[in-house]
């Protein structure tokens, strides 16, 4: 059985993380930042109280991130558009970086485990949501995958994504 492991991400990450933000196949669907763009926004991301990221890492080679995030309704950025949802919803956002291991089937794995393992760390979470671009035929195969269902689109500034939930 595959297994990986969930390490929080930390400043010496950041090399990583812009290195696989310019990959062409994590590029397509993310916005790839500047290098100080980088350092300054997504460490405060990752370092806020409401956003916990990860590296993912498949027999001690990370391959991916991940991170969840509490939904504040009152925010534009994180969930003022969205429809009525349990209070214990956490949204989910995720990618395979590593190049080798894209197209494998490891994304449905290590979002399952996962979410299995933030059933410990968060105990109150019943629901988790991703919004993919309604164009990203494959992450929406991989979370259908790991059993999040289609709820429908809806448009930001940024344009159109698709929401999806996972009952726990």
């Amino acid at each position: 059985m595959t297994h990986f492991n969930f390490k929080k991400t930390i400043e010496v990450d950041l090399p990583l993380l812009l290195g696989w933000f310019k990959e062409p196949h994590v590029q397509k669907w993310w916005p790839t930042p500047e290098k100080d763009e980088l350092l300054e926004k997504f460490l405060q991301r990752i370092r806020s109280k409401n956003t916990f990221g990860y590296i993912v890492y498949l027999n001690e080679i990370p391959i991916g991130y991940i991170q969840y995030y509490y939904i504040d309704r009152h925010s534009k950025k994180s969930g003022s558009w969205l429809p009525p949802l349990p209070e214990t919803t956490v949204g989910t956002d995720q990618f395979i970086g590593n190049p080798d291991y894209v197209g494998k089937g490891y994304g449905a794995l290590f979002i399952k485990q996962f979410i299995n393992e933030l059933k410990t760390i968060e105990p109150t979470i019943t629901t988790v949501i991703v919004d993919p671009d309604p164009e990203n035929a494959m992450a929406i195969r991989c979370y259908e995958k790991v059993g999040f269902i289609k709820v429908g689109t809806y448009s930001v500034p940024g344009g159109e994504h698709l929401l999806m939930r996972y009952d726990i």
